[in-house]
C-alpha cells in the first residue's frame, strides 16, 4: 500500500527519497560514484572531527552515520529535481520505507561490531572508526548485491531473488555473529559454563560436558575472553547451516534449500544459540541437524552407512544436552508406521548406531555413577521443582519467539497430498511424497508432544523447543520460495505477506541490538534488565579493591560469594582474570555462589566449593538486591556479621561509549563462617 495520491508533491518526494536513500538506493538519475564516495567522505569527516573535538567513540560513530545517510538523502533529492524519472513511482510504499530502514540498521550493526572488535584488539579509536565505516559499507554492498532491498514491483521477491536473498541473509548473519565474538559481553550462562571449562570433567550437575570441552578448546586457541569462549559456537552454527542445507537438498530444490539454510542462520533460536552465545544449545543444535540428515538417509534413503552418522551425531548430542534423546522415539515411530523402514529391526546397523552413541556417552554415565546420578536426577525432575503449573500457552509463546510464526504457516502442507497447482510451472518436491512427510511429522511432532506434555504441569524454558524446528526448515524454505504456486492460496498469500518483512525485521533487530550492546546510543540508558549481562568487568575490579581493604582489616583473604545460584559468581570469576584484570596484580580472592553455604541447594559451585572448605573464612557476600543480605537467619552462620550493608554502582561504558549506571550491587561482610549442620 502507498501514500494517498493526493498528498502534497513535496511530501511525496521527501517520503520517496527517505525510503530509497536511507536504504542505500540511488535511483537512475543519481551518479553512484558521487553518492558512494561523497557519502564515505562526509561520514569520515564528521566522525573524525567529532572524535578530535572530544566526543566519545559512540557519539562520533552515530553522528557520522547520520551525516552519511542524510547526505545520501540530499543527493537523491537533488538528482530527482534535476532529472525527474517519468517511470518512478510518485511516492514510496510503506514496504519500501521498511526495507530502506532495515538495510540502514544492518549497516549500523556491522559498523558497531567492527568498531568494538577493533578497539578490543587494541586499535586506536580513529582506526576503529575507519574499520566501522568500512564494515557499514560492506553491509550496504552486500544488501545491494544480494537483493536485500531489490524487491519486485509487487513488493515481494520472485523465486530467483529469493536465492540471492538467502545467500545475503546467511552471509550477513555470519558476519554479524563473527563481530559479536568480542564485542558482546559474556552472558551469565556463558560465564557459568566457562567455570566448567577451568574445571574439566566428564560431567556436571546440570549438564553434560561437551560445552566445557569446547570452551576449553577455544580458549586454548584464542586465549581467555569472549572470543575464545564463543568460537566453538560459531563453528557449531556453520555445522547447523551446512546440515540444514544438505537435508533440504534431499527434499526440495536448490533455491528452497538455500532458503532453508538462511533460516537456519536467521531464525532467533539459531542466531543466538549457534554463533552468538556459547551454551549447550550450540553443540546440541549442530548434533541435532546432523542426526536429522543421517536419519533421513537411513530411514527414507535406505542407506546402511548412514547409521554410523546417526550414532556419532546422537552420541555427541547426548554429550551436549539430553533432549536429543527425543529423536530416538521419533525414529522408532517412523519405523513402526513405515513398511519399508520396519526391515531395519532385523538388521545390525541401527543397533551398532546405538552402541556408538552409548560409547561416546559413556563418560557421562561414569561421572553420574560417582555422583549419585546427580545430572540424570536434575534433568529428570529436580529442575522443575515441586510446584505444578499449567503452561501450555507459555510453550506456544516460546515457540513463536524462538522460531517466529513462519513455520506455523507452512505446517498445514504436511497434511495434504498435493502442494502445487497442476497447471503451474513448479513441480511437486520430493518433500511432498508420503514417506518424506511422515519423516518430518515424526521428527517434529514427537518431540513437540513431549514438551507439550511437560508444559501441562511445568513451566517450559524458552530454548527447549528451538532445535525441533530444524526438520521443518526445508518445508518452510520451499513454501517461501514457491509461495505463488501453492495449491493452498491462503498459505501462499500469508507467506507473501509475512516472509520478507519477518526476515528483514529480524536482521534489523539483531543489528540494532548488537550496536546497542557494544557501543550504546548516546543519551539512552541501559535498563536494569541488562544488569546480568553488562558492567561486570568494572564490578570485578571494585570487588578486588574491597577485598584488599578486607584483607588489611581482618588479616585473611576473603571469599567473594554471589548471593544467587550462579550468575554473580560466574560473571565475577570470568572477568577477574587477564585480559580483563591486570596481569600485574592478579586477584587472589576465590569466588563462589551461595550454593549450600546457608542451607539451600546449589549448582556446580556447591561441588567446587562445599561449605566445609570455607569454615572459618571471611565472606564478602554480593547481591543485586539489598533484601538478599537481610535474611534473619544469616547471622547464625558467622561469629560476626557486619551491621552495615555497602553498595556500589554497576556501570557499563561499552567500547568507547559513555559510562552509564545500570544498577547497584550490595555487599555485606561476615567473619568466621560456620557451615550448616551436616554440610
Amino acid at each position: 500500500m502507498g501514500r494517498d495520491r493526493h498528498s502534497p508533491p513535496a511530501l511525496r518526494e521527501a517520503w520517496s527519497g527517505l525510503a530509497t536513500a536511507w536504504g542505500g538506493g540511488i535511483g537512475a538519475s543519481a551518479k553512484p560514484s558521487l553518492l558512494r564516495f561523497g557519502g564515505i567522505a562526509a561520514d569520515l569527516a564528521a566522525t573524525v572531527s567529532l572524535l578530535a573535538s572530544g566526543s566519545s567513540v559512540a557519539m562520533a560513530s552515530l553522528a557520522g552515520f547520520l551525516v552519511e545517510r542524510s547526505f545520501a538523502l540530499g543527493i537523491r533529492a537533488f538528482a530527482r529535481k534535476r532529472a525527474p524519472d517519468p517511470d518512478a513511482r510518485p511516492f514510496a510504499t510503506v514496504a519500501t520505507v521498511a526495507q530502506g530502514l532495515a538495510v540502514a540498521a544492518m549497516m549500523l550493526g556491522l559498523r558497531g561490531g567492527a568498531i568494538a572488535t577493533a578497539m578490543a584488539m587494541g586499535s586506536p579509536a580513529w582506526l576503529a572508526l575507519v574499520f566501522g565505516i568500512a564494515a557499514g559499507w560492506l553491509a550496504r554492498g552486500l544488501a545491494k548485491t544480494c537483493g536485500l532491498h531489490g524487491f519486485d514491483s509487487a513488493g515481494q521477491p520472485d523465486a530467483m531473488q529469493w536465492t540471492r536473498l538467502a545467500i545475503g541473509i546467511t552471509a550477513y548473519t555470519l558476519l554479524l555473529r563473527a563481530l559479536c565474538l568480542v564485542g558482546v559481553p559474556a552472558m551469565p550462562q556463558e560465564a557459568y559454563y566457562w567455570n566448567y571449562s577451568i574445571r574439566l570433567d566428564f560431567g556436571y550437575h546440570d549438564h553434560p560436558p561437551l560445552v566445557a570441552w569446547l570452551i576449553a578448546a577455544g580458549e586454548t586457541l584464542l586465549g581467555h575472553g569472549t572470543a575464545g569462549a564463543r568460537i566453538a559456537s560459531l563453528v557449531c552454527g556453520l555445522v547447523v547451516i551446512v546440515f540444514a542445507y544438505r537435508l533440504a537438498m534431499q527434499l526440495v530444490d536448490r533455491r528452497a534449500a538455500l532458503m532453508a539454510a538462511a533460516l537456519a542462520a536467521a531464525l532467533p533460536y539459531f542466531f543466538f544459540a549457534t554463533g552468538t552465545m556459547m551454551t549447550p544449545d550450540a553443540p546440541l543444535a549442530a548434533a541435532w541437524a546432523a542426526a536429522l540428515y543421517f536419519f533421513h538417509r537411513a530411514l527414507v534413503g535406505s542407506q546402511p552407512s548412514a547409521w554410523l552418522g546417526v550414532g556419532v551425531a546422537m552420541g555427541l548430542g547426548m554429550l551436549s544436552k539430553y533432549t536429543i534423546a527425543l529423536l530416538a522415539p521419533a525414529a522408532l515411530l517412523f519405523c513402526l508406521v513405515d513398511r519399508r523402514a520396519r526391515g531395519w529391526f532385523l538388521r545390525p546397523q541401527p543397533y551398532l548406531a546405538v552402541l556408538a552413541a552409548v560409547a561416546l556417552f559413556a563418560p557421562v554415565i561414569y561421572w553420574n555413577s560417582l555422583h549419585d546420578w546427580a545430572s540424570f536426577r536434575f534433568q529428570a525432575g529436580d529442575r522443575f521443582g515441586a510446584e505444578s503449573r499449567f503452561s501450555l500457552h507459555r510453550l506456544l509463546l516460546n515457540m513463536l519467539v524462538v522460531a517466529t510464526p513462519l513455520p506455523f504457516l507452512a505446517l498445514p502442507l504436511l497434511f495434504i497430498k498435493r502442494w502445487t497447482e497442476p497447471v503451474d510451472g513448479d513441480v511437486e518436491p520430493a518433500h511432498a511424497e508420503a514417506r518424506n512427510r511422515l519423516f518430518v511429522n515424526c521428527f517434529l511432532f514427537v518431540p513437540m508432544a513431549v514438551f507439550a506434555w511437560s508444559a501441562l504441569r511445568h513451566l517450559p524454558r524458552l530454548n527447549w523447543t528451538g532445535p525441533i524446528w530444524l526438520v521443518a526448515l526445508p518445508l518452510l524454505g520451499w513454501a517461501i520460495v514457491h509461495a505463488g504456486s501453492l495449491r493452498m492460496k491462503g498459505i501462499g498469500n500469508a507467506m507473501h505477506a509475512a516472509a520478507a518483512p519477518v526476515l528483514a525485521g529480524l536482521l534489523a533487530f539483531y543489528a540494532v541490538l548488537d550496536y546497542y550492546v557494544v557501543l550504546g546510543f548516546p543519551g539512552i540508558p541501559y535498563p536494569k534488565q541488562t544488569a546480568p549481562l553488562l558492567g561486570w568487568s568494572g564490578a570485578a575490579r571494585e570487588l578486588d579493591r574491597i577485598s584488599v581493604e578486607v584483607t588489611k582489616k581482618s588479616g585473611t583473604v576473603p571469599v567473594v560469594v554471589g548471593m544467587d545460584a550462579y550468575q554473580i559468581a560466574s560473571e565475577l570469576s570470568f572477568y577477574s582474570v587477564p585480559p580483563y584484570f591486570p596481569a600485574s596484580a592478579p586477584r587472589s580472592w576465590p569466588v563462589t555462589s551461595i550454593g549450600r553455604l546457608f542451607g539451600g541447594e546449589g549448582l556446580m559451585f556447591a561441588y567446587w566449593n562445599p561449605p566445609a572448605q570455607l569454615r572459618g573464612r571471611t565472606l564478602v557476600m554480593v547481591a543485586r538486591h539489598r533484601e538478599d543480605l537481610l535474611e534473619p537467619g544469616l547471622s547464625a552462620y558467622f561469629a560476626e556479621l557486619s551491621a552495615e550493608i555497602h553498595e556500589f554502582p554497576l556501570v557499563h561504558a561499552g567500547y568507547g561509549g559513555e559510562p552509564k549506571t545500570i544498577d547497584r550491587l550490595f555487599y555485606r561482610i561476615g567473619l568466621n563462617y560456620r557451615p550448616p549442620a551436616g554440610a
